[in-house]
């Protein structure tokens, strides 16, 4: 029974994901991942500093212990002025994500930096361009339990794995290696605060422009990571003095796979006065998983945890377990306090 869920989940994924090359990050909690979903949020806040990072595991019930793993941290700020309104951000991403029971890794490190342009007066409405330039490095850790696709789906098939490229594999070849190629990405984003209690943002981005790669599935001259597009929306708005909403949308496409997704939080006032909020909502992933989302806003501390259920036919090997998500970050902030002189007051006047 357990090897029928093991097959069955490995059909579905790679009919989801198509080849190897398609397979890239992505998470529940879009948002609490910033530079990875645009590099044009780098710096884009009102603080200092800002450090975070975010977690997600997932498939474990359905293929084993070690399953599907992706640790993110990263930290940007704004560090200059140009001119009175407009200012320069720059920023770190660092990632690991590994998936499978071949233990295939993939190690990130990204610099980022952004440029805010102020469209009025008072910097009510803004418009970044960000890019973000690294190093990324893939490497099977168990090679004996690493399979490429191709020979996957040619013992599924029937047809058997032909014994040369079995021999290869399971003798660790040099095409198991660990690869390090470049990676170039570029995001364009659109901040506005419409009033007092409502502002938005939305924005576009485009990932691998110089689609790198090595390939583990003999397809010499096809590169791992095609290049991939993002779009996403976020709008913050007042209910009331005690609720807020917040929906958000997002869309990706590395070919041939698709993903789109909504969100609509909620969020309740404990005490405004020390900006505590809990937030709650649900979301869904387009034929794929329902989500469960909760957070908490702390003072310049916020935290989110999502979780997915599966809705899909993967649900059989999983029994609806998805992905599970932890994100947090921290928004420092660095103010000289003002020095106020002190004013003698003459009784007499």
């Amino acid at each position: 029974m357990r090897l029928t869920k093991t097959i069955l989940l490995l059909v579905v994924t790679l009919s989801s994901f198509g080849h190897l090359k398609a397979q890239d990050l992505h998470n529940t909690l879009f948002y609490m991942n910033p530079l990875h979903m645009n590099p044009g949020f780098t710096g884009a806040y009102e603080g200092t500093f800002r450090i975070g990072g975010l977690y997600r595991d997932q498939a474990r019930t359905a293929i084993g212990s070690s399953a599907y793993s992706t640790p993110t941290i990263f930290i940007d700020a704004p560090i200059l002025m140009i001119g009175k309104r407009h200012w320069v951000g720059v920023g770190f991403l660092a990632f690991q994500d590994q998936a499978g029971d071949g233990h295939l890794k993939t190690n990130g490190g990204q610099l980022s930096g952004a440029f805010h342009l102020a469209l009025d007066k008072k910097s009510k409405n803004v418009l970044t361009l960000g890019v973000q330039w690294g190093k990324i490095a893939r490497e099977p850790k168990d090679k004996d339990k690493y399979r490429p696709e191709d020979l996957i789906l040619s013992s599924f098939s029937g047809t058997g794995i032909p014994e040369s490229q079995d021999k290869l594999f399971m003798n660790g070849s040099s095409a198991l290696m660990k690869k390090t190629f470049s990676d170039v990405n570029i995001g364009l984003l659109f901040k506005a605060k419409a009033s007092k209690t409502t502002d938005y943002n939305f924005g576009i981005s485009a990932r691998h422009l110089t689609t790198p790669g090595n390939d583990f599935n003999f397809q010499a001259s096809t590169p791992d990571l095609s290049m991939r597009f993002i779009a996403h929306a976020q709008l913050n708005t007042a209910l009331n003095k005690k609720w807020t909403l917040t929906p958000e949308a997002y869309f990706s496409n590395i070919s041939p796979a698709k993903q789109f997704q909504l969100h609509a939080w909620t969020g309740y006032w404990l005490k405004p006065a020390d900006n505590i909020k809990l937030n709650g909502g649900l979301g869904y992933r387009v034929g794929d998983s329902a989500q469960l989302l909760l957070g908490l806003d702390y003072k310049d501390f916020k935290v989110q945890l999502g979780y997915d259920f599966t809705l899909s036919s993967l649900s059989e090997a999983n029994s609806h377990q998805g992905g599970f998500e932890i994100a947090a970050y921290y928004t420092g902030k660095i103010y000289k306090k003002p020095t106020v002189k002190p004013v003698i007051l003459c009784p007499h006047l």
